[in-house]
């Protein structure tokens, strides 16, 4: 290897690249005792030199400055003291003649190379993928999904062509007559160096990266950046010369043995460029998730501490802040804590929903001062995040809590489809399968999680399109400890105030999974209710698979129903879907108990906002819920106006009624005569509230200018 190289290659993969490369040179310039100290000296200072640049607590700037300086004038001395023995041993060496290809072959060489770089580069590319989704799937929190596959084999075939041209360029013209078997090696060789620069640059800039992104919402639009950038900077050209550093010996083991420093040449060249790039705040980020998940909280807090001072993007930097924050209180370092919390409120202000959960722990902590902690010990199992896996991953998690060998992919793999999700039915299918109990709680309530949390028993809970685990509650914080693969946080602490809202949209549903033998440890006042509603629950699942589409299935709606109509949803749907019930339904099941349950249920904590998937809420806008539509229809039929007004005052003073439900609601108050009321709700429902009533409104209470146009725009509507 010429000298020359020394200093792109000190700059690029560090001191622990480039001084081994230069004490091999001294070796074979027959200076073997010098050569192993360069050699070993180098990789001992260049492996400390890069320690030192990342965990030296300061902006990531001065890091990148002192390593990119070190770097350039250690190379350039490499290169000083290599050059005089270089070229004495080529004067004692002298190369033989060889033949060298034209401007034709050097042609025929930068376009076969593209060729066999972009074929071999697609084909490698799918066969990474596929390993990297069994392990970043698990180990690190990454979600591959279709567009990104296809992006990154489509760029692995560009660059590979790209490194691929230029490598047999120089073959054309430095070794013109290799044969097929050679060039197809090459080729191997050049795809083994460039995957393993993928790797190196994916495990150390871009899944910190995505992760980074995840918690702040950019998700794989972080990735592309950093990944991009390293791949045309240095990418292009870099396996290519670590290609020529494979084939250079003569020797079959001496090449495999090259080809293994390749590796870490690699990594090292992925720690400097996450230095030299700023990216070292994102990869103590993921440094310290993996440590939080693996319940190492203290070093998690260090690792969050340190990447907040290398100055990271503003919305890096007020995730980093909230963690250490969070896991200060985790710790029982109430002061500690508080301040964090406090940073995050006043001065890491990027990302506004964190500041909003911050101000609330807070608020929490100064009002609840030292309540209990209380967290499921040996909670963990291996994540995978696919779309729709959420019930793979909350199924796995409880099964194995009790000593299940069973995965989240395995789960998956039998029951979850990557566009339908996990149908209730299928869980406790594979439960019972496993030798599981599968109960379903609906119409819980936060005390009941609570009361399982402290039996020992971990609870999956559904919100939308969602299910997730609570592992634990922190009274101080007034939170649940969950563990949710939507936020890909894992570890969350959702306000208890806002999980009720989400929770309220699915009946507030609980479910267990246990082995049978632990059935005596449930609390006796739920072990009660899930006798008696669990197989309820399961029906009205299932009334939507038992029936024609668009429709749903009377007899397992009225299985669910039970007895005394407490479960009142089954009930609800049959009055609004099937009127020539109602009779029937009323004189089966005593509408004093059913609009009772109705009125607890929605009475408090209740409000048809956003409450999704993620521990998303969205306090703008909301839409119309399907369980309080079917309830105020079957409290319109059984003529409890009064009660249905009050519920309707009540929810739509602490949270949010859809403009659907305002409009019901206000023809409902005019018909009661309180046409003021009714007015104010149809005015508020906009586009949603009937014209017609509303005209008529307006005309009895002698608006008639008004009263005209409301009745104009009905009769438009009619034409």
């Amino acid at each position: 290897m010429h000298p020359g190289w020394l200093v792109p290659l000190t700059l690029v993969g560090g001191l622990c690249s480039s001084g081994p490369a230069a004490g091999a040179s001294l070796c074979r310039f027959g200076r073997r005792r010098a050569g192993w100290a360069v050699g070993s000296a180098s990789f001992v200072l260049g492996a400390a030199l890069i320690a030192f640049a990342v965990f030296w607590r300061v902006e990531w700037y001065w890091s990148a400055l002192l390593l990119t300086g070190v770097h350039l004038v250690a190379g350039t001395a490499l290169f000083l003291a290599l050059r005089g023995p270089h070229a004495r041993y080529r004067a004692a060496h002298p190369t033989p003649p060889r033949e060298t290809g034209t401007y034709r072959h050097t042609l025929a060489g930068i376009a076969g190379g593209a060729l066999i770089g972009g074929v071999l580069g697609t084909a490698s590319m799918v066969v990474y993928l596929l390993l990297m989704d069994r392990l970043a799937s698990t180990a690190w929190p990454v979600l591959f999904d279709d567009s990104y596959a296809a992006m990154r084999v489509s760029t692995a075939g560009f660059f590979l062509a790209l490194s691929g041209g230029a490598a047999g360029g120089l073959l054309g013209r430095f070794w013109p007559r290799a044969t097929g078997e050679q060039v197809v090696l090459l080729g191997l060789a050049l795809v083994w160096a460039h995957l393993g620069w993928v790797a190196a640059v994916e495990a150390l800039i871009a899944i910190p990266a995505f992760q980074a992104g995840a918690a702040t919402g950019a998700g794989w639009e972080a990735v592309m950046a950093p990944l991009m950038l390293g791949h045309f900077l240095v990418g292009s050209w870099w396996p290519v010369f670590l290609l020529f550093f494979i084939i250079a010996p003569q020797g079959v083991a001496a090449k495999l043995k090259r080809a293994g420093l390749c590796l870490g040449m690699n990594l090292a060249a992925g720690l400097v460029l996450a230095v030299s790039f700023g990216h070292t705040g994102e990869l103590f980020l993921a440094v310290g998730r993996s440590l939080e998940r693996a319940a190492h909280t203290g070093p998690a807090v260090y690792a969050y501490e340190i990447g907040l001072e290398k100055q990271p993007s503003e919305q890096v930097a007020s995730y980093l802040q909230y963690r250490a924050a969070l896991l200060s209180h985790k710790l029982g370092d109430k002061g500690r804590a508080k301040r964090g919390f406090q940073r995050v409120v006043a001065k890491y202000t990027a990302n506004p929903e964190l500041v909003k959960k911050a101000s609330r722990f807070l608020d929490n902590l100064a009002r609840n001062g030292e309540g209990r902690r209380v967290v499921l010990p040996g909670i963990e199992t291996r994540t995978e995040y696919k779309a729709a896996y959420c019930a793979p991953n909350s199924l796995a998690l409880a099964m194995r809590y009790w000593g299940a060998d069973l995965s989240a992919r395995v789960i998956g793999e039998r029951i979850t489809g990557l566009t339908s999700g996990t149908y209730a039915v299928n869980q406790s299918w594979l439960a019972d399968q496993e030798g599981f109990r599968h109960d379903y709680l609906p119409m819980a309530g936060i005390e009941d999680i609570k009361a399982l949390i402290d039996a020992g028993f971990p609870v999956l809970v559904y919100v939308p399109a969602h299910v997730f685990v609570i592992v634990g509650y922190d009274e101080a914080l007034d939170t649940f400890v969950t563990y949710d693969v939507a936020t890909q946080d894992i570890w969350v602490e959702y306000l208890q105030k806002d999980f009720i809202k989400a929770w309220k949209r699915q009946a507030t549903t609980l479910a267990l999974a246990y082995p049978p033998d632990q059935e005596d440890r449930l609390p006796e006042g739920i072990r009660q209710r899930v006798a008696r509603l669990s197989e309820a629950y399961l029906h009205f699942q299932l009334h939507y698979f038992d029936a024609p589409e668009g429709s749903v299935s009377i007899p397992h709606l009225l299985r669910a129903a039970g007895d005394t109509g407490e479960f009142f949803f089954p009930l609800t749907i049959l009055v609004s879907e099937f009127p020539a019930l109602r009779v029937p339904l009323a004189e089966r099941f005593d509408p004093d108990v059913v609009t009772g349950s109705i009125r607890r249920y929605f009475g408090e904590d209740f409000d048809e906002g956003v409450h999704l998937w993620g521990q998303y809420h969205d306090e703008g806008w909301a839409w119309q819920d399907w369980a309080l539509q079917t309830s105020v229809e079957y409290l319109i039929d059984q003529g409890r106006f009064e009660l249905l007004s009050e519920l309707a005052g009540e929810i739509d003073a602490e949270g949010q009624l859809s403009n659907k439900t305002l409009a019901e609601v206000g023809v409902v108050e005019l018909g009661r005569g309180e046409i003021r009321k009714g007015l104010d709700r149809l005015d508020r429902a906009g586009q949603s509230a009937p014209a017609l009533y509303s005209g008529l409104g307006r005309r009895k209470l002698g608006d008639e200018p008004a009263a005209v146009r409301q009745l104009v725009k009905a009769l438009s509507g009619f034409t």
